[in-house]
């Protein structure tokens, strides 16, 4: 996902695949098509809602990415893992600090 901002502004062709996803219509209610155990649009019965103590919080989607670092056991691997997470952190914030920069008015000399 691209940083938004000045440069590169926010455009309706951004939010194709959320379209794709959830559909046009503005108000929701259109329904995907069911996708069974693992899709998107699953219905949950009130005896499974029970089950988990009425907790709401059910989640079921997961990344790619998340289940594979998931499944990690080996130090070196976790270790790579993490640092690619602290790469790309350091990325967003060098970012947000040159547009953050872009917008402050310079300082009187």
């Amino acid at each position: 996902m691209p940083k938004f901002g000045k440069t590169t502004p926010l455009t309706e062709a951004h939010f194709e695949g959320f379209e794709q996803a959830f559909g046009k219509d503005p108000y929701g209610t259109k329904r995907g098509p069911d996708e069974g155990e693992a899709g998107r649009w699953r219905k949950f019965t009130r005896a499974q809602i029970a089950a988990r103590s009425d907790n709401l919080d059910i989640s079921w989607l997961r990344e790619a990415e998340e289940e594979a670092e998931e499944g990690l056991v080996e130090p070196d691997d976790i270790a790579a893992a993490i640092l690619g997470h602290l790469q790309a952190a350091i990325l967003e914030i060098e970012a947000l600090t040159a547009e953050l920069d872009d917008q402050l008015p310079e300082a009187a000399e």
